[in-house]
């Protein structure tokens, strides 16, 4: 049985997943206005709604037809009218805003970007809601990196992962099942639990970047005791400490002024939206 606190939190926390996955309409179809919508339970039955909802929507990344089974369960779950145009793309966003939402915060506890399970659920429901709408990944995932670029939404989104996996992780991170579709255990298990971010307030992120150009100055070379530090061209004008992840090794550097290399960006949350902060070179490339 699934404590009845758990099922508000995770009903609370999918009212506003669901609702910042309309407010994202706009920008993701040209020409559509919202001018109000609202989420409200129907009904509760003896087994969580969220398990349902949760089974239902994370299919929608494997599934061909979206339009027949999805929709109809969200309506009925939360009185909300979906016209039969847009259904599909709204349940994509939602799966999207809890999703990379977990991935933020995955990356953030373990402070560095994992090519996980957890990530690839991203790249496909974005792949998803590419093909839906007709924009570019890259253009998908800039309007989700703009809805969460300042402290207010991202806290917001810290509370509804933090609400809507409390069901399944309490299970243990089960699988869910529906009908001949599963969605695996080790996506589940990558979602970090909220206490691992709860006291959390500056949620860096971590962006890949591939052949990076680096200026490598040279005060800053063989700085064993305080570090590394280099300009990332192309992505910011200002020196930021250097990490170095292996296989990359300081002898890699030595004597260098340039390098070309894939790093990934760490930036830190202010006030102003998303600041490079560190750099952490994971292959040199010349």
């Amino acid at each position: 049985m699934t404590p009845i606190g758990d099922v508000i939190t995770a009903l609370q926390a999918a009212e506003i997943a669901i609702e910042d996955a309309v407010s994202l309409l706009p920008s993701l179809l040209p020409g559509v206005h919202i001018e109000n919508s609202s989420i409200n339970v129907r009904s509760l039955s003896q087994e969580s709604p969220l398990r349902e909802l949760f089974a239902l929507t994370l299919i929608v990344a494997f599934q061909d037809d979206l339009k027949t089974e999805i929709p109809p369960m969200i309506e009925k779950l939360f009185d909300i009218r979906i016209s039969e145009q847009y259904d599909s793309i709204v349940t994509v966003a939602t799966m999207i805003v809890l999703f990379y939402g977990a991935a933020l915060l995955k990356d953030a506890a373990v402070k560095t970007l994992e090519n996980g399970a957890l990530r690839r659920q991203v790249d496909a429901l974005l792949a998803q809601m590419s093909e839906a709408t007709g924009m570019s990944e890259e253009r998908v995932r800039a309007i989700f990196d703009a809805k969460y670029s300042k402290p207010g939404p991202v806290k917001r989104l810290a509370k509804a992962v933090r609400g809507f996996f409390v069901p399944t992780q309490r299970e243990g991170g089960v699988s869910v099942i529906f009908d001949r579709n599963r969605v695996h255990r080790d996506v589940i298990r990558e979602v970090p639990y909220p206490q691992e971010f709860k006291d959390k307030e500056d949620f860096e992120k971590y962006t890949p970047k591939y052949g990076a150009t680096l200026e490598i100055h040279a005060q800053d070379k063989d700085k064993i005791n305080t570090g590394w530090a280099a300009v990332p061209r192309g992505i910011t004008d200002r020196r930021l400490r250097m990490k170095l992840v292996e296989p990359v090794m300081a002898p890699d550097l030595w004597n260098r002024d340039h390098v070309t290399a894939d790093i990934i960006v760490v930036s830190k949350l202010t006030a102003d939206g998303y600041v490079p902060s560190e750099i952490q070179i994971t292959k040199i490339l010349d």
